[in-house]
């Protein structure tokens, strides 16, 4: 049995309340489910112009947030500036000294921690600093990678690269536990000096399904008359300002040339990549949208494209569409560590086969269209519900023997 209300520390490098993007919900979603056994206490180092912040957030976790000190944000977009690259989270293993007070905080909450959890590396060193109290990581991606796409190619660009792919070898090696959201992180990360797979486990992107409205397909039908969309087919994409988003999203550009009967509608960062009078004509791009403009897009929405080759974000989203009641058209990789079938719960193939698949979907009968929507909304509630997520975790705390 896991012994009754330990505590849990959790290092993160942004607010976590409300929880508003990919990231904050996995936090929040998984932990709050966790906090059924642990006390969890989430210490977040937030932007300078964001208020502190101390309170329960969920049964059994809370939040303390400290924002930044000015010296800090200022030192941050300085040498944000001087990289000429968007690495502002892995800062942090230089800058982490000139937030003092929130390494009082860290330090306050881990000496009541049996252990404590760093979200990305960048706090890694924070963690050591304060507390030698036994250490999981949280990795949200492949530092080294992903700073690779963005870093330029100078000298100090190499010098930083280094120093992420140093502090990311350190913390996985000194982490008793390390947890990914995909395989492909798992796989990687194994690879690294030291690293052995025991510790490594894949908990993939949840989602809490009771946030999410579901649209019918008669609703669909009824809301795109509503808005004189009847007889306009719509495809959406939603992408992040990562450069395999852009990548993505320039295949959306090439199957949207090929079907020019149909509109396309990129949503988030990813339109920043692009000017759109050299776009086809068929595509549009709403940059910024809250929750609930993506909620009503959404449910007039014909199909939504998942065509990723790489990452993990995206399985959040995807699992967004499901739950809304959007037909999908993924890759493999999209949908990869969630069980999905394809014909049974979605359209699957490579970028090249999409058009194909858009157009079987436009045109298939509804019969089809039904079964698989409750299909693959069965599929999630069942198996990729946050709390099922987190039951993953506990359930195999007896084998690990990581708990003091």
């Amino acid at each position: 049995m896991i012994p009754k209300r330990q505590k849990i520390t959790l290092a993160v490098p942004f607010a976590v309340f409300p929880p508003n993007n990919v990231r904050s919900r996995r936090i929040f979603h998984l932990y709050r489910h966790l906090a059924q056994d642990f006390n969890i206490e989430i210490v977040s180092l937030a932007g300078a112009g964001e208020p502190a912040f101390q309170g329960i957030i969920a049964p059994g976790l809370t939040e303390t947030r400290v924002p930044k000190s000015p010296q800090h944000q200022k030192a941050e977009m300085e040498l944000v500036q001087k990289l000429g690259a968007n690495v502002a989270d892995a800062t942090l293993l230089e800058l982490y000294t000139l937030s003092p007070k929130y390494l009082q905080a860290l330090k306050k909450s881990a000496k009541s921690a049996n252990f404590v959890i760093t979200y990305q590396p960048y706090l890694f060193p924070a963690i050591r600093e304060v507390s030698n109290k036994p250490i999981w990581y949280e990795a949200s991606g492949i530092e080294r990678e992903l700073k690779k796409q963005l870093l330029p190619e100078n000298e100090l660009g190499q010098e930083f690269w280094e120093a992420v792919c140093e502090v990311e070898a350190k913390c996985a090696k000194f982490s008793n536990l390390i947890i990914t959201s995909s395989q492909h992180d798992a796989h990687s990360i194994t690879q690294f000096e030291d690293v052995e797979s025991s510790k490594v486990i894949c908990l993939p992107n949840g989602i809490d399904t009771e946030r999410i409205e579901f649209t019918s397909y008669e609703q669909r039908l009824v809301n795109k008359e509503k808005v004189g969309l009847k007889d306009s087919f719509l495809a959406v994409f939603t992408g992040t300002g990562s450069p395999h988003n852009a990548d993505e999203a320039r295949s959306i550009l090439n199957i949207a040339s090929k079907l020019q009967n149909m509109n396309f509608l990129l949503l988030g960062d990813v339109g920043v990549f692009f000017e759109p009078r050299l776009t086809p004509p068929n595509v549009s791009f709403l940059p910024s949208a809250d929750e609930k403009t993506k909620s009503i897009i959404l449910s007039l929405a014909d199909v939504a494209l998942n065509p990723v080759r790489k990452g993990s974000e995206s399985q959040s989203i995807v699992l967004e569409y499901f739950c809304q009641g959007v037909p999908v058209v993924s890759t493999r990789f999209g949908v990869k560590n969630l069980e999905i079938e394809s014909e049974k719960h979605c359209l699957i193939g490579d970028v090249w086969q999409f058009p194909e698949l858009i157009v079987t979907c436009k045109k298939e009968n509804i019969v089809n269209k039904k079964v698989r929507l409750e299909n693959v909304r069965n599929h999630i509630k069942n198996n990729l519900e946050w709390s099922a997520i987190a039951h993953k975790i506990l359930a195999q705390f007896n084998s690990w023997s990581l708990i003091a």
